[in-house]
């Protein structure tokens, strides 16, 4: 389990409406924290070298979900996006009404853009 189950509780309980956790992340990282805005929801994990990703939600205001995408990923029957910029790499995706993104400082050669897709497609509504 990624997201410890005490952790996953404090979620529903306190964010019901963001309550996306993500399942499996490369060997080595850990879940570090989460917090939420009200608006959105951020869980941190981090590596022994101190790199982070962090898996986000927050709500789909509509538009096309792919806005902005470099490349799209087909991972067990759910879509993704991908992009990045100099200072980060990001994949995507939208389900009922959320939108959940992975995302990292860390560059595709150091984290794969699979990786972070795979990353962003896991995350599922955590139930009471």
């Amino acid at each position: 389990m990624l997201v410890p189950a005490p952790v996953q509780q404090q979620i529903v309980e306190q964010a019901p409406k963001f309550a996306y956790v993500p399942s499996p992340l490369a060997p080595g990282w850990r879940y570090v924290t989460w917090s939420s805005t009200g608006r959105l929801l951020v869980i941190v994990f981090r590596n022994r070298a101190g790199s982070e990703v962090d898996f986000l939600v927050s709500r789909f205001t509509g538009g096309s979900c792919s806005y902005g995408e470099q490349k799209s990923f087909q991972m067990a029957g759910v879509k993704t996006y991908w992009s990045h910029t100099a200072a980060q790499q990001r994949a995507w995706r939208c389900v009922g009404g959320m939108l959940l993104t992975a995302v990292t400082s860390l560059p595709s050669s150091r984290f794969a853009d699979v990786g972070l897709a795979r990353l962003a497609a896991s995350g599922h509504r955590l139930r009471r």
